[in-house]
């Protein structure tokens, strides 16, 4: 592989492995780049298999328990709130690559400190997320605002108020509408920034919609091959403006999901389970603040009655590891907070979230693909990687020397 140079990633949200095997031909681009690059049939997920810590650990090659992000929630020794960047405790790539001196823009990718880039857009989808507020997939309407202004030569001629129309976020509609509509604005900043006279050394961006329009509609329905296939889309966009600005060949692309995604059919409610005990959902997996050994058997007893196992704390940061429990919930179930409507109807529901993530360590569902693509990246298959091992092929392509282990060997795992 030639030497260093400059590099895009993308994360695409909650596209398993499992999904990109078996509609590979509804993803023409992604298949494109795939056959032509290098590509990662499978890549685990860190525990649980969720959001930020899937993000977290792209980054920083590093599992849960050493970056610190366990969760899209943490405990912080009082109550569980939303990961935030300074949660990170290792080095991310974006902090590396400039102190390294490269240029670093970030548009839209959770989990990468401002301070560590050149160029920053925070994520359209998470309000209020540098101040930690709670972590919710939802439309930031200054910032969709932001994103969807009219704009012409100068920058923002206009703005563009955003409102959900009186629809609940849970039904189809504007909510998601605006979402695409900020996922294929976000693409195209990149684009932009990209094709520009100063191009940085390293961008970082996410799509998505695929992640929210399987959890409301299902995996493998039809609105969610729709938004994968959009997803597909985006990036198909992306190679041809940078193509036709002869850039191209500057760049290499890096792509992979964040977790996988798999059925969901009943809710395990944790508020009508475990009244008054602390506990934090995480699709499949519930992290439960326990005050001794005795309360911990207590709660595994309670939550097996439901079918949901113990799976030790080996994930959690050392900090406030004897402070957490983790559980994992029977196959097709997850756990979620009863809503308003639940009316004492019993301990299982409907679950809101049709399809979700966070499944037993070691499931096929949550692995997730990656591909990495441009000149000097050889032609190939990985069958399965770590999650750990996709953080060092950046690295390498940077030419970054982070990207060598503690064996002093670069990491042969993808690249």
């Amino acid at each position: 592989m030639q030497g260093k140079r400059k590099l895009i990633l993308i994360l695409i949200d909650g596209v398993s492995a499992d999904y990109f095997e078996r509609h590979s031909q509804r993803l023409p681009y992604l298949t494109s780049l795939a056959r032509s690059g290098t590509r990662v049939r499978r890549m685990s997920c860190p525990v649980p298999g969720t959001s930020l810590p899937g993000r977290t650990s792209m980054i920083t090659g590093k599992p849960s328990q050493v970056h610190g992000v366990f969760g899209n929630h943490i405990f912080d020794g009082t109550t569980f709130r939303a990961s935030r960047p300074d949660d990170v405790a290792s080095p991310t790539i974006a902090r590396l690559a400039r102190a390294a001196g490269l240029k670093v823009a970030c548009i839209g990718h959770a989990m990468v400190d401002p301070e560590d880039t050149d160029i920053y857009e925070a994520p359209w989808w998470l309000r209020d997320f540098i101040d930690g507020s709670r972590f919710t997939k939802s439309l930031n309407p200054d910032a969709v605002s932001r994103l969807l202004a009219p704009r012409g030569r100068a920058g923002y001629v206009g703005t563009m108020p955003v409102s959900n129309g009186g629809i609940a976020e849970d039904e189809p509609g504007l909510q998601h509408l605006l979402g695409f509509a900020c996922d294929q604005q976000i693409m195209r900043q990149v684009a932009d920034i990209a094709c520009s006279d100063a191009a940085p050394d390293l961008i970082l961006t996410e799509i998505e919609m695929p992640d929210v329009i399987q959890h409301f509609f299902g995996y493998e329905t039809e609105a969610s091959h729709w938004a994968i296939a959009t997803a597909d889309l985006l990036v198909g966009e992306l190679h041809h403006r940078l193509e036709r600005a002869g850039k191209l060949d500057e760049y290499a692309i890096a792509i992979a999901s964040d977790h996988g995604h798999s059925q969901i059919d009943t809710a395990i409610l944790t508020d009508v389970v475990l009244p008054g005990v602390l506990c934090e959902p995480e699709g499949a997996t519930l992290h439960v603040v326990v005050n001794n050994d005795a309360h911990r058997k207590e709660i595994t007893a309670r939550l097996a009655e439901f079918g949901a196992d113990y799976i030790g704390n080996d994930h959690v940061p050392e900090g406030v590891r004897a402070s957490i429990a983790t559980y994992v919930a029977p196959h097709r179930h997850s756990f979620e907070v009863s809503r308003t409507d639940h009316n004492g109807a019993g301990a299982l529901g409907k679950p809101r979230y049709i399809s979700s993530h966070g499944l037993r360590p070691g499931a096929p569902a949550d692995d997730r693909f990656a591909i990495l693509y441009g000149a000097g990246i050889a032609q190939g298959v990985v069958e399965s990687a770590a999650a750990e091992d996709f953080f060092p092929a950046l690295t390498t392509i940077l030419g970054l020397s982070a990207g060598k282990g503690e064996d002093g060997l670069v990491s042969a795992r993808i690249l």
